[in-house]
């Protein structure tokens, strides 16, 4: 049908998009903060925050990948089944 590049069973794949939307979200959340507070840029701060975050996530999807991995191929065989009446009426 179609290739797949980011596989869904790829532990490796889901944590590295975990880490960038991780950066991504804090980088965005540090910008508004220092306008919304008019806080100075603290690059120590910032950086020891972000590598928390990844940490933290990172230690997350290891824990709760198995059981969303399960769940995604039991909705996956749900939506995916042959729903195809073989009778004419």
């Amino acid at each position: 049908m179609f290739t797949k590049n980011l596989s869904k069973d790829s532990r490796i794949t889901i944590m590295l998009m975990s880490v960038v939307t991780t950066l991504i979200c804090e980088i965005i959340s540090y910008i508004i903060q220092m306008v919304l507070f008019k806080l100075s840029f603290e690059i120590l701060a910032f950086i020891k925050i972000i590598l928390l975050e990844i940490i933290f996530n990172a230690m997350i999807i290891i824990i709760i990948y198995p059981v969303i991995n399960r769940l995604g191929v039991l909705l996956e065989k749900i939506f995916t089944e042959n729903k195809i009446l073989t009778r004419y009426y």
